[in-house]
């Protein structure tokens, strides 16, 4: 009786083991509306990888972006639907002056079934801090896990944005003493794991059995290799996908009149292009009549829908984002540049002591429609009578974002990435930051962007920012043009795509379900 007795509940502890993983929830993390799982569970959702990469590293370059959005890693902090910082892997994150206690939530481990402690988090953000230069910062930190779950961060000064930064995808964690090939197969989190990658190609998922969030819905994932739109598109209606979003306003057409095969979603991403223009190489009077000579709403009608017109480079509504440069003035446009000396000849050209402006280098790249729209700039600066070149590269971060050799560029970023102004201050007015590319950053400028950094209250962090702002656009060197609006599409059955989120680092997750085959 007694053997009997034991055997019994020696499989109720092996059931409840294979029930639990190694996670203490039953419930799922992830914010998306849970599946109904009686008509939906399971399956493979395949989709497509535009932007393929080399490498699975999460720490380095920008590959967490990539990682987040199959399912792999996960932030120690996320971004919601409205750009609100939630708990995550981390269930908190407390700031007393000087020093930060993060506590991790109960019960995450990684995929292998090992858990994440303290003293995990505190090894992957030392690693973060010295393969990635954007998070340098980190290494003035003096981190201590007090015990499993809570690791104090004691920092030179109060940095108030820490939390935002933690929802930043870099911000995952990988289990450092089992990953072997971190390049290929790193160990994480996420509700999907490693079957098979490509670098610079595809990538195959399947469910993270031991996944410390609850259930996983879909047995894999697949992500194919696909830069080129119309194979996409051609993908999509041929059924070999089942979702994607960057779509082309082709697509778009195509989709919406077909209701109930395809469900579209619009919202508008933090994903931006603006210009930077060289001040030494084009005058003060054209660079004002170039701001206020192009005309966004037209650039923005004949992409159909792909982008929204943008005058700032954060959203008006939140309070860091009030510093907004004047939209299209033909008539103020004309004014500025004629009362330089500046007359329209016979050619429509304008201009000065009877020299023409000198066709003006619009440095872009292919990519994300930024090849259409200077094809559209340089129509509507020719006709107010500034002739333009445009002058195309592959890759704008190793060519004009490197050696500065450039008229006016373009580049795209996701602006606010952190729901704070300070990633983009860092990034593009800092002395010596990868986007100082026009000569604007400055000692002094830096004194105002530590001041930023460290200033805790919310009202007085708006306020530094907008007057940074307000003096970069004053300078007359850097135009915000488009904001992408970030548009996908699902085959009828497919849900939980991450499909109403601004931020394109979330895609798959664990209530993702795939189309009914």
């Amino acid at each position: 009786m007694k053997k009997r007795l034991a055997a019994m509940l020696l499989c109720l502890a092996m059931v409840f083991a294979t029930l639990t993983g190694c996670g203490t929830s039953d419930t799922n993390t992830n914010t998306d509306s849970t599946p109904d799982t009686a008509t939906s569970a399971g399956g493979t959702l395949n989709s497509v990888e535009g932007y393929a990469y080399a490498s699975l590293d999460p720490h380095k370059e920008y590959y967490s972006w990539h990682d987040q959005k199959y399912g792999l890693t996960e932030s120690l902090f996320r971004l919601s639907d409205d750009m609100k910082v939630e708990p995550w892997v981390a269930k908190s994150l407390d700031i007393e002056g000087n020093v930060a206690t993060l506590t991790l939530n109960d019960g995450v481990c990684f995929s292998n079934g090992n858990p994440l402690t303290a003293d995990m988090v505190k090894r992957n953000l030392e690693r973060m801090a010295e393969v990635n230069v954007r998070f340098r910062f980190i290494s003035n930190f003096k981190m201590e896990a007090k015990d499993d779950k809570t690791l104090i961060i004691n920092m030179p000064s109060p940095m108030p944005t820490l939390k935002n930064e933690m929802a930043s995808p870099e911000f995952c964690m990988v289990d450092l003493d089992a990953t072997t090939d971190i390049d290929n197969n790193p160990i994480s989190t996420g509700p999907f794991v490693v079957e098979k990658f490509i670098p610079e190609g595809d990538i195959s998922l399947v469910r993270n059995e031991k996944y410390w969030g609850g259930k996983v819905n879909l047995d894999a994932v697949k992500f194919y290799s696909m830069r080129d739109a119309q194979s996409r598109l051609m993908a999509m209606q041929n059924g070999e996908i089942d979702a994607y979003d960057s779509l082309s306003a082709t697509d778009i057409e195509i989709f919406k009149a077909d209701p109930d095969q395809y469900q579209l979603f619009t919202v508008p991403s933090q994903a931006r292009t603006y210009m930077f223009m060289k001040p030494d190489r084009i005058p003060e009077s054209v660079r004002k009549a170039i701001i206020l000579a192009i005309d966004r709403d037209a650039i923005c009608a004949f992409m159909g829908g792909v982008l929204s017109p943008t005058y700032g480079v954060f959203d008006e509504n939140v309070a860091y984002g009030k510093v907004q440069i004047p939209k299209m003035d033909l008539a103020k446009a004309k004014e500025i540049i004629e009362a330089d000396g500046y007359k329209l000849n016979s050619n429509n050209v304008y201009e000065k002591n009877g020299k023409p402006i000198p066709a003006i280098g619009l440095y872009c790249y292919s990519g994300r429609n930024i090849g259409d729209m200077a094809v559209l700039i340089q129509e509507q600066l020719a006709k107010f009578g500034i002739p333009t070149e445009i002058k195309l590269v592959e890759d704008p971060d190793g060519t004009y974002m490197t050696d500065k050799d450039f008229d006016i560029c373009f580049y795209r970023m996701t602006t606010d990435k952190t729901a704070d102004p300070m990633t983009f201050i860092d990034t593009v007015l800092k002395f010596g930051a990868h986007q100082d590319i026009i000569g604007y950053g400055s000692e002094e400028i830096d004194k105002e962007i530590e001041t930023l950094r460290f200033t805790v209250d919310p009202e007085k962090r708006a306020e530094l920012a907008n007057k940074m702002l307000q003096d970069f656009f004053d300078a007359n060197v850097f135009v915000p043009l488009v904001t992408y609006n970030r548009n996908v599409v699902l085959r009828t059955g497919v849900t939980n795509f991450s499909e109403k989120n601004p931020y394109e680092f979330y895609q798959v997750n664990a209530n993702t379900t795939a189309a009914k085959k």
